[in-house]
């Protein structure tokens, strides 16, 4: 399972905010921080067989990819975007309309058992593939909290008009380094969601179990 994210900021104009899309069957796809706009759309790659053997073989051959070849079961994209409108009080500013946006892009495997599966293995799919969403929603709420600081953090600038951007910026490059740190901490500390569940076929879990990729 991997995560990656591509963050910016935009000191404009308000623009619009977006809708969040509606998940009923796991409403914490789109939980987000209050005040930060954020939506999450699911991608799906669809794995076919009868045997977990066959499964693998198809996540593995599938699955997303990184630059270097390695793949993936599952994988997180949140891009952060803010923007906010500045205040002048002589020559202090502060900002205002701050806004904040994250769109989550999660890739998860999808199986259609077929008539002939056996229902063991029916069953160790369905809660692989719940403990897999719960890892990548991990991610996705890591993201959102960063989502929250950065909101939290321009709202408090007060500085120079000269030097607004320039603070903010760094402020913000602050939290996004703190956001990479913790990132690969929470797959290094869930050994990719291997300590969730979200491995397959299921398996104990001990210190010698590698990442499910």
């Amino acid at each position: 399972m991997r995560f990656s994210a591509a963050l910016s900021s935009i000191p404009l104009a308000l623009l619009a905010v977006g809708c969040a899309t509606a998940h009923p069957e796991n409403p914490a796809l789109d939980a987000f921080p209050p005040g930060v706009a954020g939506s999450t759309d699911v991608t799906y790659y669809d794995v076919h067989g009868t045997t977990a053997r066959e499964l693998v073989a198809d996540m593995r051959r599938l699955g997303p990819k990184t630059e270097t070849g390695a793949s993936f079961f599952g994988e997180t994209h949140s891009p952060l975007r803010w923007e906010w409108k500045t205040r002048h009080d002589g020559p202090s500013c502060t900002a205002s309309d701050v806004s904040v946006f994250i769109r989550s892009e999660i890739t998860l495997p999808r199986w259609t058992p077929p008539s002939d599966a056996p229902s063991a293995l029916v069953a160790q799919w369905n809660q692989f593939l719940a403990a897999l969403e719960t890892h990548e929603i991990g991610h996705k709420d890591l993201s959102g909290r960063a989502a929250r600081d950065v909101l939290t953090s321009i709202r408090r600038l007060n500085t120079l008009c000269t030097s607004f951007s320039t603070e903010a910026k760094r402020v913000t490059d602050g939290i996004v380094t703190r956001l990479r740190v913790e990132q690969a901490g929470y797959d290094a500390q869930t050994r990719h969601g291997v300590t969730q569940g979200a491995t397959f076929p299921r398996r104990p879990v001990t210190g010698s179990v590698p990442p499910p990729f």
